[in-house]
């Protein structure tokens, strides 16, 4: 047999090794299938309304309609791309709510905004718009135009998304991520700004009582973190160790087989 093939040889086998290795690794379905213990057709405890709350930093856009459109001028704010480009590339610029929770509109003056709801707020301006007599058939839409969250750890894309709207699951959450990978821990911790304070929370996807958790709706900024469960931790020490053994050894055989060849 020739050098080169007896080379070959020993660089399949040592391949054939760390594939089998891989092969030993495999998790249960018990350990990465979401919501398993779901009993189908039962019904699921009816989840209550959900809004998001404005906080502070957070840039709303607040549409005031009315049957007179030079009244509510004052309230739309746009800002212009750079010189030269076209009306379509016009971004609306949003009324940032403050350090102590305010905004501040025109006609209305200060307005705080902070601890609301969207659809309560709205409620609130177009009511001073009313009895102060301004807009008489006054309607205010309000929205946040900033919410985001973003998804670290063992998903398919992490990164910082964007919310068109103010109510997403973690699951939607995670599914703009593109899923945990096969080596996720699917007891998935999240990190909340609130109040000041940073507080951390974990969910396990395992169960159906995570929509009855305050977490199971996002809140602006939320940080999803997927850590590696522990077989793949130590699947991965212990490859990197066959990878080293593995070397070692065909490095030994090639060497072995060049002396024969002298």
């Amino acid at each position: 047999m020739k050098p080169n093939t007896q080379l070959r040889r020993a660089a399949l086998i040592g391949t054939a090794a760390l594939l089998l290795t891989g092969l030993n690794s495999c998790v249960s379905s018990e350990e990465v299938v979401y919501l398993r213990d779901a009993q189908y057709g039962v019904t699921a405890k009816q989840l209550q309304s959900y809004q998001t709350t404005i906080q502070k930093n957070d840039e709303l856009s607040i549409t005031v309609s009315s049957k007179q459109p030079e009244l509510v001028a004052p309230f739309t704010i746009t800002e212009m791309g750079d010189s030269g480009t076209n009306n379509s590339n016009r971004q609306q610029k949003g009324y940032l709510v403050d350090a102590n929770g305010n905004i501040v509109l025109p006609v209305i003056g200060t307005v705080h905004a902070a601890g609301k709801t969207c659809s309560t707020l709205g409620k609130e301006i177009a009511n001073r718009l009313r009895s102060d007599d301004y807009i008489k058939d006054a309607a205010v839409n309000v929205r946040i135009i900033n919410f985001k969250f973003s998804v670290l750890g063992e998903v398919a894309q992490p990164g910082v998304y964007s919310v068109d709207g103010e109510r997403i699951t973690i699951l939607e959450a995670l599914a703009k991520a593109g899923d945990l990978t096969i080596d996720g821990n699917r007891d998935i911790t999240i990190i909340r700004e609130k109040n000041g304070k940073r507080e951390m929370a974990k969910l396990d996807l395992r169960r159906t009582n995570i929509t009855e958790s305050p977490y199971y709706y996002l809140q602006q900024n939320d940080v999803l973190y997927v850590t590696p469960n522990d077989k793949t931790i130590n699947t991965r020490s212990e490859t990197m160790q066959i990878v080293g053994w593995t070397a070692s050894g065909v490095g030994l055989i090639a060497a072995i087989v060049a002396i024969c060849c002298i």
